[in-house]
């Protein structure tokens, strides 16, 4: 009988460890954050960024470096889904770095799938030598969210 009880001993210790250490290795961090370029751009208020949070289902569209408030329209559709919004970018949102000017930004809440989104609009011009576009067409970019 305690040859029994020890075998059953052995086998629960064996199984708590094996499940602690299958455990333990199947834990995974959240996947970062990824950062899409959406409109290159040099100057204050040209560039545009779509950061895509996997794990929430959003997409985060930042104007960067823009003092005044901005003018840019988004316009976006889950292919997935369906659902669909335009909005503008009402938040200020502030930058990594002190020193910058502020990012203008709104959080679109997509869900997951395949997600269409179009910026576009006026954005400041700048004065200088060469004359500079001051407008984003709509062009379409398709990211997976």
């Amino acid at each position: 009988m305690s040859r029994i009880r020890s075998l059953l001993a052995a086998s629960a210790v064996v199984l708590t460890l094996g499940a602690g250490l299958v455990g333990a290795g199947t834990a995974a961090a959240a996947p970062a954050p990824q950062v899409i370029t959406l409109h290159p751009g040099g100057n204050p208020g040209q560039r545009v960024d779509a950061v895509i949070d996997h794990g929430r289902g959003t997409v985060t569209v930042l104007q960067r470096f823009l003092l005044e408030p901005s003018r840019l329209t988004v316009a976006w559709v889950n292919l997935r889904t369906g659902a669909s919004g335009t909005t503008g970018l009402p938040d200020r949102v502030a930058p990594a770095n002190p020193l910058d000017y502020p990012d203008r930004g709104v959080v679109l809440r997509t869900g997951a799938g395949p997600v269409a989104l179009v910026v576009f609009g006026p954005f400041p011009p700048q004065t200088g030598l060469i004359p500079t576009p001051s407008y984003i067409l709509p062009v379409p970019h398709l990211l997976t969210v």
